[in-house]
């Protein structure tokens, strides 16, 4: 019995850090179909040109993959939702936010199928992309609780983690917006709007809306990373490296990549790191802290005798 809930455990660490996975391809190719301009290389969903294998043309092979990674992804929530209703281990432990991914997906399918069908309208675009990030921070959470069968998030100062998870969402939102709208040369400037002249107010506010929510996430998550390096003594405070590398490369390809009139490849790395700080970010917040030197200190401290532990303890 032991041995086979350690094997469903071991599977369900597999098959969530796998779903993590195929979603943050998922979305890397998502932006190299936007990036490329191949969001109707199949114009019709789920057939492509009314066709199971899409013509050979370049937009519709493009479209095509990402339509097939997404179906690959949409095997694994649903085998992971299968093993923690039926299953054994901790994937019933995970029901809730199983449950939680799987609506996503569901949501975001049907998202990409209305997206597709009525040609790519910006809200549905900017929606679209955001129920992506959604969906990955989601199933982050999934692969933590399944990892350390813990939330323990107790000792983390409460505001700095609600105030970069907010900023979160709000740079996701937005900036999915940046995308749907096209607005993302509607201001070339750094800290103001410099050059924003040729396009409407809307998109101008749209862009500085994104970068001023970028500016709050960047400070709350790194000051959430910042604690982490400062207070944890485990294997896990290589997160809070991750978190402020990642954002100091994505803040250096924003600006890059507006100052250099939006080039593909910029723009597929900028929703690709965007992607990866929001898995860094959920993980961050909500692995497991761990003081081992506390624990250290612990466990070499002195045993005292019965005679000397009667001792008055002077403080």
């Amino acid at each position: 019995m032991a041995n086979t809930l350690k094997n469903a455990d071991t599977q369900a660490k597999v098959a969530m850090w796998s779903v993590v996975s195929l979603a943050l391809i998922h979305i890397l190719w998502g932006a190299v179909v936007r990036a490329t301009g191949s969001g109707l290389g199949c114009p019709d969903w789920p057939l492509c040109s009314g066709q199971v294998i899409p013509p050979f043309e370049t937009a519709a092979v493009i479209e095509f993959v990402h339509r097939f990674l997404a179906l690959l992804l949409t095997v694994g929530v649903v085998w992971v939702l299968v093993k923690a209703w039926f299953g054994q281990g901790r994937l019933r432990q995970i029901r809730p936010t199983v449950l939680v991914f799987s609506v996503l997906i569901v949501v975001q399918i049907a998202l990409g199928a209305v997206t597709v069908l009525t040609e790519l309208p910006a809200l549905l675009v900017g929606s679209h992309l955001t129920i992506s990030m959604l969906f990955v921070s989601a199933t982050v959470l999934g692969a933590v609780q399944v990892q350390n069968q813990s939330l323990s998030v107790s000792a983390l100062p409460k505001w700095r983690g609600i105030a970069a998870l907010f900023a979160g969402l709000l740079v996701v939102v937005s900036g999915a917006f940046v995308v749907g709208l096209a607005a993302g040369v509607a201001c070339q400037g750094y800290l103001s709007c410099d050059g924003g002249s040729g396009f409407s107010r809307m998109l101008v506010e749209v862009h500085m809306g994104h970068r001023y929510a970028a500016y709050v996430f960047a400070i709350a998550l790194a000051l959430v990373a910042g604690w982490r390096l400062r207070v944890d003594h485990g294997g896990s405070k290589w997160l809070g490296v991750l978190a402020i590398a990642l954002l100091a490369l994505q803040i250096t390809i924003g600006f890059a990549q507006v100052r250099m009139g939006l080039p593909d490849t910029l723009r597929v790395g900028h929703v690709f790191t965007a992607s990866l700080i929001m898995a860094t970010a959920t993980a961050l917040f909500f692995w497991p802290v761990t003081r081992q030197a506390d624990q250290t200190q612990e466990i070499s401290a002195p045993v005292t005798s019965p005679s000397e532990s009667a001792a008055p303890d002077p403080a």
